[in-house]
This record gives structure tokens, sequence and C-alpha cells, in this order.
């Protein structure tokens, strides 16, 4: 993972929202505007990787837009 001083708006934004909390592992949900995923992980760089590449996908469009990612299951 880049260094927190190193990263682009984006990963800042997908860093807050995967970072929000205590850290499980388990199932992880994601939402911006509509859209939704579940991701499993079982350490924050995992999850922050799947999150930021699914997050980029839609920064177009969503980019101003709040992210939410919450464990909806613990392994």
């Amino acid at each position: 993972m880049t260094k927190i001083k190193d990263m682009n708006r984006r990963q800042r934004k997908v860093l807050d929202a995967c970072h929000n909390g205590w850290f499980m592992g388990g199932e992880y949900r994601a939402l911006i505007d509509g859209h939704e995923r579940s991701f499993w992980a079982d350490s924050k760089r995992i999850l922050f990787n799947d999150v930021d590449e699914w997050f980029s996908s839609h920064e177009q469009n969503h980019a101003e837009s709040p992210l939410l990612v919450k464990c909806v299951r613990a392994a």
C-alpha cells in the first residue's frame, strides 16, 4: 500500500472509508450513490486494495459522493 503522504485524493477517500473503526476479518459492503459491492477481507490491505479498485471504476461519475464501507459479517 502507498504511504499516506503519497496517496492521491481517491486513495485517501478509500482509506478513510475502510479504516473508520475496528477492523475484523469478514464480509464488508461498500456503497456509493446506489452502487453496492460486497468484499471478503482478512486484512486492511486487502480491503483497501479491493475497494480502491472498485471505486476507481466509479470515480468519474461519483468522485464527490460519500463512500461508505462497513463490516456486515465477521468471519
